[in-house]
């Protein structure tokens, strides 16, 4: 529970830092925050059945995965097309 804890807390931080390039993915993630959130209250007063756990769990690897798509379409896809730009310039100076 702890490393969820931990990871609820910087999931929670990330739709700031996306807030002012990527609106449109903080608005979609804060959905996921606000359930992950319920989970621990529930969590903390003992109020989880067996699908209830399920369902969270199925909340947080949603978050997980929508994390990581994120992060690609943040970082990697500009650095993948600055990269092709740069070698397309390359082979037209030659």
């Amino acid at each position: 529970m702890d490393v969820y804890v931990v990871y609820l807390f910087v999931a929670t931080a990330t739709p700031l830092f996306l807030w002012h390039d990527h609106r449109k993915l903080a608005l979609w993630q804060i959905p996921f925050i606000a359930v992950m959130w319920l989970y621990v209250g529930l969590y903390v007063m003992g109020d989880l059945n067996p699908l209830a756990h399920l369902i969270f769990n199925i909340v947080f690897v949603a978050n997980v995965v929508f994390a990581h798509v994120a992060a690609f379409r943040i970082y990697a896809i500009p650095f993948i097309r600055r990269e092709r730009e740069r070698r397309r310039l390359y082979r037209e100076s030659k």
